[in-house]
């Protein structure tokens, strides 16, 4: 049967038919793999390809930190020199001057009284003496009583004492013992007094300024 094919075609159309089943062929290799799952179809992505592709490189978008400004502080206070908050005790004050006008009364002179302007100058020194706990009559800033007495508006000054320790009783008995310091407080041409008593703890540091208002 092939060779009554053969000779009706003749050469031309069993060249033909050859080309034929080649070209048949050939299609029926190529498209058998991909049916067949023997490899991926051209443009095709495996699963396998897909579990093996490296993990996408870009960086997660992350939330942008809080201001790291650092919050504003206040400036260290600068160093104070090491003093001693002034606290009066104005009964002590009060008592020296009755104590001492007792004394000039036994001495036929007149009571004195207390000046608000001697009171403030000599405040003033026996809170310098408690801050630097030091006893005299010269100031930390070289003032001598007069000048504190001027300062504070007073201008008649005649003497000032100064002691550190002990009650009014104590201080007042302490001067009259004392020649100079009782010919001080007992002075019949005095009029007015300034009595300073500043705190240090429980220690008084004591100014009695005399004068004429």
């Amino acid at each position: 049967m092939v060779p009554r094919l053969v000779d009706r075609l003749g050469p031309v159309g069993v060249a033909a038919a050859v080309t034929a089943v080649l070209v048949l062929a050939g299609l029926g290799f190529l498209i058998v793999p991909a049916l067949t799952g023997n490899g991926p179809a051209p443009g095709i992505a495996s699963e396998a390809a897909l579990d093996d592709a490296p993990p996408s490189s870009a960086v997660p978008s992350v939330a942008a930190p809080p201001s790291s400004a650092a919050p504003t502080s206040a400036k260290p206070a600068s160093a104070a020199a090491t003093l001693v908050a002034a606290n009066f005790n104005n009964s002590y004050e009060d008592r020296v001057v009755q104590l001492v006008n007792n004394e000039r009364r036994k001495e036929k002179c007149e009571p004195v009284r207390m000046d608000a302007k001697l009171r403030t100058a000599a405040r003033a020194h026996s809170a310098d003496m408690a801050a630097g706990d030091f006893t005299g009559t010269k100031g930390s800033d070289g003032s001598n009583p007069s000048e504190r007495a001027q300062r504070a508006g007073f201008s008649g000054f005649q003497n000032e004492l100064v002691a550190k320790g002990g009650d009014a009783g104590d201080v007042v008995k302490r001067w009259l013992r004392d020649d100079n310091s009782r010919d001080v407080l007992v002075n019949c041409d005095i009029t007015s007094i300034g009595v300073g008593a500043a705190m240090r703890g429980r220690t008084a540091y004591w100014t009695v300024d005399t004068g004429r208002a």
